[in-house]
């Protein structure tokens, strides 16, 4: 009996190391979340080793929540056509940009219907939960949140642009990726930047990336190096912002809820601390 009891434990610790030795620190609902990953997305992102793994544990719960969403073929090839229509390719031509970056078409595709798969998600699970908001709410939301209406005297940014939006993503992903993009360092006056940047980039801490956007003839993202002082703006000129900003935040604590209640129910195994 001693034999059996200690070959089991045997057994059982061979297990541990063997999935310790593969790098699997976590499993959700049967998803494994690797050491790498959790470290590729700290280092990335910026983030404690806490969070990096809350990240990961709500991409895997999204990952199952999304498992009886259906994206047919033709969907996805609608959105190919869409992306590279955005980049001004042919479907040929950025077939071949995506391999010369790389990866194959099939892991592209996918990458494109998860995508639409996502967007699918919030609007049938997360959107229909978020009413819309009332003037009062409205204003109530404008003076709690002041700064984020604020336009900046002035604003130190380095420019990042190139040809096509992918050059643009793998830079966001990763800053050291720079290969076919363009760098310049500017610095925007009040009344020399639109409105719709001077609010994209007031809504951007000092040290990160602004959304990437096209601008008609490149892809662009700006990171925030420093901002003057801010002066600011009544209310009606900047309604438009706001309702912006408070669906964003809306939107944010709808999705932590919905992946809370989930993760209360999820079966998520510690493997590795």
């Amino acid at each position: 009996m001693k034999k059996l009891l200690l070959l089991s434990l045997l057994m059982y610790a061979t297990l541990i190391e063997a999935r310790i030795y593969n790098g699997v620190a976590i499993v959700v609902n049967g998803e494994p979340i690797t050491v790498a990953e959790i470290s590729a997305v700290q280092k990335q992102l910026g983030v404690s080793k806490k969070d990096a793994k809350d990240m990961l544990i709500q991409n895997r719960l999204q990952k199952s929540a999304m498992k009886s969403i259906t994206v047919s073929e033709d969907e996805i090839d609608k959105r190919v056509e869409l992306v590279a229509k955005q980049n001004n390719l042919s479907v040929k031509k950025m077939q071949a940009a995506v391999k010369q970056q790389g990866q194959s078409w099939n892991k592209f595709r996918d990458q494109i219907k998860i995508s639409i798969q996502k967007q699918k998600f919030f609007r049938t699970k997360i959107a229909k939960t978020i009413q819309n908001p009332s003037d009062d709410e409205l204003k109530i939301f404008y003076r709690n949140h002041r700064e984020l209406f604020q336009a900046p005297s002035s604003v130190r940014v380095t420019e990042y642009s190139a040809s096509t939006a992918g050059k643009i993503q793998a830079l966001l992903q990763n800053p050291s990726k720079t290969s076919g993009v363009k760098k310049r360092n500017i610095t925007f006056k009040g009344t020399n930047v639109t409105p719709q940047l001077l609010t994209m980039i007031s809504q951007t801490k000092v040290g990160r990336f602004t959304p990437a956007f096209n601008n008609g003839s490149a892809y662009i993202t700006y990171k925030v190096l420093s901002k003057g002082k801010g002066v600011s703006k009544p209310f009606e000129d900047v309604k438009n912002s706001v309702i912006m900003a408070w669906k964003k935040e809306q939107q944010t604590e709808a999705v932590d809820a919905y992946f809370k209640k989930m993760r209360s129910g999820a079966n998520i195994e510690v493997i590795r601390k």
